[in-house]
């Protein structure tokens, strides 16, 4: 079974508060900040369940939700008050952040199922996905996820390689081509 990125961190969150003793949870406050419900590993109008997190480790979370989901769940005021260069991972994080801070990816809240920003995102994932190498060979991947571990790329990126039937130009994938295997 596939876990997503942000579901790992916080199932590695609920595990270091449970040998820590931290009770976290609706009316906790922790480091100054009340704890906060994450969903997970979807956004809320995905469906409602998740975990509590205190709030720092939340906004790590909401990052690494947007890149799973492939579009933005995180609150921009929250994030850049949080998100500082001494954190482990600050460039991987803030590269995250500015790419869901651009205008396309705007939130839509109070949008649910196919009036949500991330349906059309989590139909394509769900996808087979045909990678066809420089000399002809073809890879076959059960969803745009597995393609996207396994070839090593960012999910936001190969979606979009895949609109295109798009060829790479350049990188350890050049000349690779990317189409849905429907």
């Amino acid at each position: 079974m596939y876990l997503f990125d942000n579901e790992l961190f916080a199932i590695e969150c609920m595990a270091k508060y449970a040998m820590e003793g931290l009770n976290v949870n609706y009316r906790g406050i922790h480091d100054g900040r009340r704890d906060e419900f994450a969903h997970c590993p979807t956004p809320s109008s995905m469906g409602n369940w998740g975990y509590y997190l205190t709030f720092f480790d939340h906004q790590k979370q909401g990052l690494l939700q947007s890149k799973d989901m492939g579009c933005k769940c995180f609150y921009t005021g929250k994030v850049s008050n949080w998100l500082k260069p001494e954190q482990p991972n600050f460039f991987e994080l803030y590269g995250i952040y500015k790419y869901y801070i651009s205008g396309k990816f705007n939130s839509q809240t109070g949008r649910v199922g196919k009036l949500h920003p991330c349906y059309e995102s989590i139909k394509r994932r769900e996808k087979p996905v045909m990678v066809i190498k420089p000399d002809g060979t073809k890879l076959h991947f059960s969803s745009v996820i597995e393609a996207a571990k396994k070839l090593e790329l960012q999910q936001p990126n190969l979606s979009h390689y895949l609109k295109k039937g798009h060829v790479l130009k350049r990188g350890k994938l050049k000349n690779y081509q990317f189409f849905f295997a429907e």
